[in-house]
């Protein structure tokens, strides 16, 4: 019993402080997912993912508008065609329907690999980045900020910093 608490009853000798700090310095955080959207390069990507969306959204719409107007023209036309006819046209337009789902699909794929990407590149930015500033700034340790549940007000909010280092190194 004493080796299984023995582990927990050091833990919260270091947490309380009594036997005092591994390291010298700080505890720091950095807003991961600030630092990206506030600086000039998440900016313009996000502007970039944005532009990207809107005209594949314009080209869909466009080809979902042109799959509407051949449905109309088939359904006001179907009583006068042959049976072959008919079938060939019906074929025809669910082959289309495929097709423009198919197409949303890979607008769909090529947008989450675009930002996929994106958020790749600036993440390796940031992290490079942010090491330096943590360093910089005397953090012992730096951790994003989304993973801390609770801290008192020693540890020190670095994003700000990182953001202007990321920005200045563009």
């Amino acid at each position: 019993m004493i080796r299984f608490l023995a582990p927990f009853l050091v833990a919260s000798t270091f947490a309380a402080g009594t036997i005092g700090t591994a390291h010298a310095g700080t505890v720091c955080v950095v807003d991961a997912e600030m630092a990206i959207n506030e600086t000039s390069e998440g900016k313009a990507a996000k502007k970039r993912l944005e532009g990207m969306y809107a005209a594949k959204q314009t080209e869909l719409e466009a080809d979902q508008a042109a799959f509407e107007k051949a449905i109309q023209s088939f359904e006001s036309s179907k009583m006068i065609l042959s049976d072959d006819a008919r079938r060939a046209k019906e074929e025809e337009l669910m082959k289309t329907q495929q097709q423009l789902q198919q197409k949303l699909m890979m607008a769909e794929q090529e947008m989450q690999a675009t930002y996929g990407q994106l958020l790749q590149d600036m993440e390796g930015k940031l992290y490079k980045i942010a090491g330096t500033v943590g360093a910089a700034k005397g953090c012992a340790m730096l951790m994003q900020k989304a993973a801390l549940l609770w801290s008192d007000d020693s540890v020190k909010d670095v994003t700000k910093d990182v953001i202007a280092a990321l920005d200045a190194a563009k």
